[in-house]
């Protein structure tokens, strides 16, 4: 049984109707933008704008949770990882060999706000932007409709693929599968009923999706491809462009030029 899961949500949002180049450029300028800056301050104000950001285009709280529940691990885990091994300073606190300084922990915190931020860029993205949309844009910048189309079945089959794991886990747990008193190798084998599932569930898709695309013509040479809703920018979009180029030039300028955001903990 396939299960049907999109990152997109459908909405009449100002971020909704902004153009997807421009969507796109916001995301790489943002991502630059954040490995290129050190600042603990600056890095919680970015946070809070990407919040205040998926607010405003209407992001429902369950969203922004499942990107919070699958990326905090991660980012503690790496601010731990970046605290213990990489001290610099004096340290604030030391136990055996391990010693926690008030910079590495700055650094380590700011490298736990990149990843977060980072993701809210890229799902203010996804979850504002059909999948045409996204092809389309790809396309319009210059990259061939296959590319565009295998990164946005990419995009689309992620969530299929992890809501088919749910359903056929619950599934055979309710068979009697019993996962969660094995750990290791051992839960991994008791496990392959499920693995098996979903590599069938996951060719049957596949071949479907490929019968699908050679009913519709596609790949066909020699055709000349059209589209129903044509993508063009507007007095908004090119004003949202030049905010972004300034932004980055901007920001990129007092960083290298006066070390804007380079100390961790300094304001500014």
């Amino acid at each position: 049984m396939s299960v049907s899961v999109n990152f997109y949500l459908p909405g009449g949002s100002w971020l909704h109707r902004t153009d997807p180049r421009v969507k796109l450029l916001f995301v790489a300028t943002t991502l630059f933008l954040l490995i290129l800056f050190q600042n603990l301050w600056l890095m919680l104000g970015a946070l809070l704008l990407l919040l205040a950001l998926h607010w405003s285009a209407g992001t429902p709280p369950s969203k922004l949770g499942f990107i919070l529940k699958t990326l905090l691990p991660v980012g503690l885990l790496m601010m731990i990882l970046r605290t213990i091994f990489y001290p610099e300073g004096d340290p604030i606190l030391s136990f055996w060999v391990v010693e926690i300084t008030k910079i590495g922990l700055a650094q380590g915190t700011v490298l736990a706000l990149r990843i977060l931020t980072m993701a809210l860029a890229v799902f203010a993205w996804l979850y504002t932007t059909s999948q045409a949309d996204l092809v389309q844009s790809m396309v319009r910048l210059g990259l061939r409709h296959e590319w565009g189309l295998v990164l946005a079945l990419a995009l689309r089959y992620i969530p299929t693929f992890q809501g088919t794991f749910t359903l056929i886990s619950e599934a055979q747990q309710a068979r009697g599968l019993n996962i969660q008193q094995h750990t290791g190798f051992k839960r991994v084998r008791v496990m392959m009923p499920i693995f098996v599932a979903m590599i069938i569930s996951s060719l049957r898709d596949s071949g479907q999706l490929a019968t699908a695309l050679e009913a519709r013509g596609y790949g066909k040479p020699h055709v000349t491809r059209t589209t129903l809703v044509q993508l063009h920018f507007r007095r908004w979009d090119y004003g949202m462009t030049g905010l972004l180029l300034l932004l980055l030039i901007s920001f990129t300028y007092l960083r290298f030029r006066y070390g804007f955001g380079e100390q961790p903990l300094a304001l500014f």
